[in-house]
């Protein structure tokens, strides 16, 4: 998900009807000898075998798998650097071996100035974005910092990339910082790279070996990348629930991260507000992997405790972090900028018979066959996401900054680090095969979906993901017709059914009018159930408190103490 709403009318420091003071400006303090410089060292030592370290610090405390330290070229290098922009062309002169070239600007003075990238012109002069991108209304818009790259948009001089003067016009209402990052191999040919990832984690909402399963079947094969190192960092229960009033300071907890580029994951157990419907979004696209604490740092996924879903969640996000959009959109008529992507005349009328259903950028994620074309593999690779290979023979180049350390340390469960990562990638690897013929249909399953269209049910336990720009998750599902509150409730009261798609047909309940009262009675039944699971209760217990904010509010008084975390979590949000 790229988040379809607009805040550019609001103050500098307000979102919607909260209040936010966030934004953080890391400086790193890089080794000369760091970070994909050279390209003569004796191939390091990427062949091997992920281990797990360990270190704590005064700050955070992080676990973290890894690939394995070694040489590199200068496959990314931070090529120009510019400050007090204001409104102005920034160019970068493209040679050979250039697999993509990425303009990153931050604001470090006012984390809520407007900031944005206005133009990209091609070496012969041509616009290849010019504003808002026509196919789909994207605007390289955003709050404290933006990111635009070439390859991202379909044009005869992206793919493949065109040498000379790539330009792009950078605007800000506070003075900016603008870097240019220049991905490259020996010859110009693609040669493999590690996703390195950093997962901020609440406690206990699952763990991490469940985790490094996720992500291990999420970046197999990630448009030629595989996963690199990953490390934990613990997040409080301020973040168990995540929406516009704590989005801004969550991303801020990325600044802790040690080394870039990383993919930051901010895992959570309820995505709410305006981003409520979504189980995962990622604010940037692309993101900013090289640039860690600013308001484009990372993606947010909402652990659904899903082996089908959540590795859907992930490499969907990740996608949209690495520069990608969706392959068509839930509006008519919208689509992706690549020309090589199949794209969807209505999505909401043919859902699973659209011919981009088996893609990965597919709005709900799709089938499951998790599928990138092949320019969509070109944005990710020519972007700043990952640690790529710069000639044939080579380790992927060793991050920027400074060097993980910590000592080895045996997973609480007594398995060998090493093999931990390797169980996960083979398990990852036999449920991927897997995935094209199990397809989404098999998860919709069950008495819940037989009440609704297969469209709706695929909407309900789709990953919700709506357009730039576009209505909101609930407009979306209520397009497709046939919703009314008993069937609804129906869903929501299903104890078979799965607990995010109970949640959202709660929270779907609670924007129908003239709901009856006994529905009301079954939400708040749900909602203090203590047997009931985690988001079914905490969807109830929104939906109450939207439907009848009297008896909500007095539910929520009685439940800030509940033994459940994020019943707790939601119940104080609710007062």
């Amino acid at each position: 998900m790229r988040l379809g709403f607009a805040w550019r009318a609001l103050g500098a420091v307000t979102l919607t009807s909260f209040v936010v003071g966030c934004g953080a400006k890391v400086v790193f303090d890089e080794d000369p000898g760091t970070g994909g410089s050279g390209g003569n060292g004796d191939g390091g030592q990427g062949g091997l075998s992920p281990v797990v370290t360990s270190s704590t610090s005064s700050t955070s405390s992080s676990t973290v798998t890894s690939t394995g330290v070694g040489g590199g070229g200068p496959n990314l290098v931070e090529e120009i650097t510019l400050s007090e922009v204001i409104d102005q062309d920034v160019q970068y002169q493209i040679g050979p071996g250039t697999l993509g070239v990425t303009a990153i600007a931050t604001t470090p003075n006012d984390a809520f100035a407007e900031v944005r990238v206005t133009s990209v012109r091609s070496p012969s002069g041509s616009t290849v974005v010019d504003g808002i991108l026509p196919t789909n209304g994207y605007e390289w818009l955003w709050y404290g910092a933006i990111a635009a790259a070439a390859p991202q948009v379909g044009h005869p001089e992206a793919f493949p990339l065109a040498q000379g003067p790539w330009t792009f016009h950078v605007s800000a209402t506070s003075p900016a910082e603008v870097s240019l990052w220049k991905r490259a191999t020996v010859d110009g040919n693609f040669y493999g790279g590690v996703l390195d990832v950093n997962v901020f984690l609440p406690e206990g909402i699952i763990s991490e070996d469940d985790v490094l399963d996720i992500l291990a079947e999420a970046y197999t094969d990630w448009g030629g990348i595989e996963l690199g190192e990953v490390r934990f960092f613990p997040l409080s229960d301020n973040y168990l629930a995540v929406d516009d009033d704590n989005v801004f300071q969550l991303l801020e907890e990325t600044k802790i991260a040690p080394t870039r580029p990383a993919l930051n994951i901010m895992a959570t157990a309820s995505i709410g507000g305006s981003f409520e419907g979504a189980a995962g979004f990622s604010l940037g696209i692309p993101g900013t992997p090289v640039v860690h604490g600013v308001n484009t740092s990372a993606v947010v996924w909402m652990v659904l405790g899903d082996d089908f879903f959540d590795p859907i969640i992930l490499r969907h996000e990740g996608g949209h972090f690495g520069g990608l959009f969706h392959t068509s959109e839930y509006q008519a008529g919208l689509m992706d900028p690549l020309e090589d992507t199949p794209s969807c005349p209505d999505v909401l009328e043919l859902y699973d018979q659209c011919p981009d259903y088996d893609y990965i950028m597919f709005p709900s994620g799709g089938s499951g066959a998790s599928i990138f074309s092949q320019q969509e593999s070109k944005v990710l690779q020519g972007g700043t996401v990952y640690r790529g290979v710069y000639a044939p023979g080579e380790p992927p180049m060793t991050p920027y900054g400074p060097e993980i350390s910590g000592e080895s340390e045996m997973p609480s469960d007594g398995l060998v680090p090493s093999d931990v990562v390797a169980d996960a990638k083979q398990r990852a690897i036999a449920r991927h095969l897997t995935r094209s013929t199990r397809g989404v249909a098999t998860t919709h399953a069950g008495s819940w979906s037989s009440q609704i269209s297969p469209s709706a049910a695929a909407h309900l336990a789709g990953i919700g993901c709506p357009s730039p720009g576009g209505a909101s998750y609930f407009d979306e599902l209520g397009a497709l017709g046939a919703l009314d509150a008993g069937t609804l409730a129906a869903i929501a009261t299903d104890g078979a059914a799965p607990a995010y798609v109970r949640r959202r047909a709660a929270l779907m309940i609670a924007r129908l009018p003239n709901v009856p009262v006994d529905i009301i009675d079954d939400l708040e039944r749900i909602a203090r159930d203590h047997s009931e699971p985690s988001l079914a209760r905490a969807g109830a217990l929104g939906a109450l408190g939207s439907l009848d904010p009297d008896r909500g509010t007095f539910a929520a008084i009685d439940l800030e103490t509940d033994s459940d975390r994020l019943v707790r979590a939601i119940a104080v949000r609710s007062q």
